[in-house]
């Protein structure tokens, strides 16, 4: 699970458009090997979905501090539950709890 540690640290960096895409990468790594497919699918989805929103344009600071104090602590809840080995049932609410931030943000 060396992709979920890299997720991990990139999250640690934070939201920032380079690092959108490094955290895409490591998901579709997450995706391959074949493990935890829902949780990689649903990081991927939700960063790509924001990777989307801000390319090529300007994004105001209070957009980029809004996603960062609303998103990240989420996505990071998924990736420390994934590091812990929570069971799939454990993982529903934090991964429908970022979801739902996302698509009301």
């Amino acid at each position: 699970m060396e992709w979920v540690n890299e997720i991990k640290q990139l999250l640690a960096d934070g939201l920032y458009p380079d690092n959108l895409r490094r955290i895409i990468e490591c998901c579709e790594r997450g995706l391959k090997e074949g493990q935890h497919v829902l949780p990689a699918y649903v990081i991927r989805s939700v960063i790509g979905d924001l990777q989307r929103d801000w390319e090529g344009r300007a994004v105001l600071v209070a957009e980029a501090r809004r996603t960062e104090t609303e998103l990240r602590p989420l996505l990071e809840a998924v990736a420390a539950g994934l590091l812990r080995g929570d069971s799939l049932q454990a993982m529903s609410a934090p991964l429908d709890t970022l979801v739902r931030a996302w698509v009301f943000l």
